[in-house]
């Protein structure tokens, strides 16, 4: 019999990642964070809750090639996270779940096309969400002062 491993950072962990499930985190900001909220931990003990938490799919830990560290995001319930597609605004962090009909059309035109099957789990395509996007259009039509 196994027993589940339950303490008061993973608890911490597991409501904070419940309340932001639109971003990612890297181990450092979850040590910044616990420690702004007063909790006295060390570094090493965040990466362990971390990978606890990938080990029981409640988090997936995912580190795109331009980065050194890896990031970590709530994988929600029902979503259907490995069956989709994420996007990810390279501004501010946000992830957007690709969970539509064009989902199907992307899947259908590769497979049909190309051969070729998505590992959606380990997918995500980096850009710009809208309010981005539209803040550096506002920008760019800024007159120069």
């Amino acid at each position: 019999m196994t027993r589940e491993y339950k303490s008061k950072y993973k608890a911490w962990m597991q409501a904070f990642f419940r309340d932001n499930p639109d971003r990612r985190y890297s181990a450092q900001e979850v040590f910044g964070r616990m420690s702004e909220s007063g909790m006295k931990i060390n570094l090493a003990t965040v990466y362990r809750n971390l990978e606890r938490l990938c080990d029981d799919e409640f988090l997936q830990g995912q580190k795109l090639p331009e980065e050194e560290e890896m990031y970590y995001r709530f994988l929600q319930p029902g979503m259907g996270c490995t069956e989709h597609l994420h996007l990810y605004c390279a501004k501010c962090g946000k992830v957007i779940h690709l969970n539509c009909e064009f989902m199907d059309e992307i899947s259908h035109h590769l497979m049909k096309e190309h051969g070729f099957s998505i590992d959606c789990g380990e997918s995500m395509l980096v850009g710009l969400c809208r309010e981005c996007r539209a803040a550096t259009e506002r920008l760019k039509m800024r007159p120069a002062t």
